[in-house]
């Protein structure tokens, strides 16, 4: 009975995974099964073309650029990623100079005028190791659920210590709630440099109105440089470096796209989360989103407020101010479509499966019988630190200075331990990561936005339920959340501080923790009253991680054992994924469909003479002369601009190439359509769309427009 039941289950798993494109494969575990149907879309590479141990393959050409993804695509270094991503780049050197580089745009005419990214570092994957025994090496025998993290925590560190070498980085992520392991081996190139990036009316037409809308007519794309030291290894920016030679670069494409087209994205997708219960999904339904919405709108109202300043404050705040916009409007498309989709009934139904299935099969309820029930048990105490936790941490990304006392609190504190007993994230590797985040403090410190910001998160502070109230804040403000109070607290913070200085920040840095626990400055003081707190969330969510050890790997594991696993993939989580889909339109209600691509027509149509809908004037004027060169597509008349795919993706993969089946780059992926956001929950095959902006729009902009030729003469263009 166990076995025809689970071939039945199994079954039609797979048949709904093999025709929905759903998935985000480690390129790495290409099975044959999901090859031969790559294959028979239209895929001519082989696995060992995708991805090859220590390289070359096309994941060589595949850079993480921490938080976002970008390809080399020439033999110089030369990065091509979208527009959003490098735009914290272009907003610090925007800030940093004075200059609206942003509306501008920027071009360097030669290598020696390209420019610093500040903050910058492109990842190139080199091995992945499964090290899942070493990881959990006598972690399972400990029964207290934090001397359990711990141990595996510094199992972590001890493992990556041995294995990276200057010039690389390694990272290890678990798979299946814990049940696997693997290590990433990574080039870390650190000098990168701005080389182009269109101005804001092309690579951000349409702004936040059209933020994960379709039609769009953006755009979104930006070149980047990597540069390493005259040894050939990666070096800290200097002016003698030397542009990267990578071992593999990818061919931009000029060839015509067509709907039904097979087509592979490679990336690096932040997070998805398509396996919760309907207890989890219920939650962020009626309570997460709908919390963090309301939050943001008075964050960004004022941070909107603080931009008309001056160009000064609008430059230090677009930054911040684009996240915000970007992840508000995302969280309103998730919980529409938690309720279109009915997306906890959908989940309520699988686990009734997963139960059935159980209750089929001696074996499956003797192994499985208390995994759903331990989960449940385990959320309620999930949920209370995430309600904490989600109203007090946001506190170091709303203030600049605030951010920079905690840094150089928890640095100081943590550098009196031996390195392999410090806070991952705070060990020697990570020294120079925390010293160009307090460099960086000063191109987004605008003081009176940053007053405002933390005066709003304090007396939201005195609007939560008290079982969720920063002990700390309350001890501060003396329990008085009157607005009069907390101003006055403010002026103390802000007239006594002296870290908005850079000098000041890199010598309190440097500084042995005796002497910042008696420092006198404000902020530092108020990071050192906020630090026992903050602790003991940290470890509170250490016990819970300790615990799901104990459970949740089963849960992935019965997943696997009910609906079969030739297709289960792992949830996203930072590390390099493949996807593959075609070119396809969609239907997003009644009688209304979409056709998969735009023109160069539909950027002049939605021109208002406003932003975000101005039009340059060269653009125009190549438009009206029909100045196209070759990069017209011949079925459509026009210039292709954004194009759609029913790749299954998220962030993380904004900037990710899009190949066709010879591995050619035919656009850049970098956004998703407002009705499939859910997807990083619940994947629903005719909906989900991905938006990438087609290569012959940035060839023709990049050329035409911008008259880059230096930049075109170093790609590999195939037509």
């Amino acid at each position: 009975m166990r076995k025809f039941l689970v071939f039945l289950l199994a079954f039609a798993a797979a048949f709904f995974y093999l025709f929905s494109e759903e998935g985000m494969f480690l390129p790495q575990r290409i099975t044959p099964a999901l090859y031969q149907r790559m294959k028979s879309m239209g895929l001519q590479l082989t696995p060992e073309d995708i991805w090859k141990q220590g390289g070359p393959s096309l994941s060589q050409a595949v850079v993480n650029l921490m938080g976002g993804t970008g390809s080399f695509v020439s033999p110089k270094g030369l990065i091509v990623t979208n527009h959003h991503v490098a735009f914290g780049a272009i907003q610090r050197q925007s800030a940093s100079r004075g200059i609206d580089l942003i509306r501008k745009g920027f071009l360097a005419e030669t290598m020696k005028d390209e420019i610093p990214a500040p903050g910058y570092k492109a990842l190139v994957l080199l091995k992945m190791e499964d090290v899942t025994g070493e990881v959990l090496k006598g972690v399972m025998k400990i029964r207290d659920p934090y001397k359990r993290y711990m141990r595996l925590e510094k199992n972590r560190k001890r493992l990556i210590k041995r294995r990276e070498k200057p010039g690389y980085r390694c990272v290890i992520r678990s798979f299946y709630g814990g049940e696997k392991y693997y290590l990433f081996t990574y080039l870390e190139l650190k000098d990168i440099r701005i080389v182009y990036v269109p101005p804001s009316s092309i690579g951000n037409y349409g702004g936040e109105i059209d933020n994960w809308m379709w039609p769009r007519h953006t755009g979104d794309f930006s070149f980047l440089r990597a540069y390493v030291g005259p040894d050939g290894k990666p070096a800290e920016y200097s002016p003698k470096n030397v542009p990267y030679q990578p071992m593999v670069y990818l061919k931009f494409s000029a060839r015509n796209i067509n709907p039904g087209d097979f087509m592979l994205i490679l990336g690096y997708p932040g997070a998805t989360q398509r396996y919760m219960p309907s207890f989890y999904a219920e939650f962020m339904e009626k309570e997460y989103y709908p919390g963090r919405i309301k939050f943001l709108e008075g964050w960004i109202k004022i941070l909107e407020e603080g931009s008309k300043r001056g160009k000064l404050a609008r430059l230090k705040n677009a930054g911040i101010l684009k996240g915000l916009n970007n992840a508000i409007k995302n969280w309103r498309g998730q919980l529409d479509g938690f309720k279109r989709l009915k997306v906890v009934e959908k989940k309520k139904r699988l686990e009734e499966k997963l139960l059935k299935a159980v209750e089929a099969s001696p074996e499956l309820k003797t192994e499985y019988s208390d995994v759903l029930p331990r989960y449940r048990e385990f959320f309620q105490e999930w949920k209370a630190l995430t309600m904490k936790s989600f109203y007090s941490g946001w506190f170091p990304y709303g203030s600049r200075l605030l951010s920079a006392a905690l840094e150089i609190v928890y640095w100081t504190r943590e550098r009196m331990k031996k390195d392999i007993d410090r806070k991952p994230g705070y060990m020697d590797r990570d020294r120079e990561n925390h010293i160009i985040r307090l460099k960086m403090v000063d191109m987004a410190y605008e003081p009176w936005t940053d007053r405002q910001v933390l005066k709003y998160f304090l007396m939201q502070q005195g609007k939560v339920p008290k079982e969720y109230r920063l002990k700390a804040v309350e001890r501060v403000l003396g329990g008085d959340f009157s607005e009069k109070n907390i101003e006055a607290f403010l002026d103390e913070l802000y007239s006594k501080t002296k870290l908005g200085d850079l000098k000041t920040r890199l010598a309190l840095f440097n500084s042995p923790y005796s002497r910042i626990v008696k420092c006198q400055d404000p902020f530092i003081k108020f990071a050192l009253e906020l630090l026992p707190e903050l602790d003991a969330m940290e470890r509170q969510g250490k016990v819970l991680s300790g615990k799901s050890l104990d459970f949740l790997p089963k849960y992935y594991a019965l997943w696997r054992e009910v609906f079969g696993g030739e297709f289960m993939y792992p949830d996203a989580n930072g590390t390099l994924r493949l996807t593959y889909g075609t070119v396809k339109g969609y239907s997003p209600r009644d009688a209304v469909f979409y056709l998969p691509q735009t023109t160069l027509r539909g950027v002049m149509e939605k021109e208002t003479g406003r932003e975000p809908f101005i039009v340059p004037e060269k653009l125009k004027k190549l438009w009206q002369s029909r100045d196209f060169g070759p990069y017209e597509d011949p079925e459509l008349q026009d210039i292709p601009v954004d194009f759609l795919t029913t790749h299954d993706t998220t962030g993380g993969n904004s900037g990710s190439p899009v190949l066709n089946g010879r591995g050619e780059l035919v656009g850049l992926l970098f956004d998703g359509n407002l009705e499939s956001v859910v997807s990083d929950y619940y994947f629903w095959p005719p909906i989900t769309r991905s938006i990438s902006v087609d290569a012959r729009y940035v060839l023709f902009i990049t050329d035409k427009f911008q008259g880059a030729k230096r930049i075109l003469q170093e790609l590999q263009i195939v037509r």
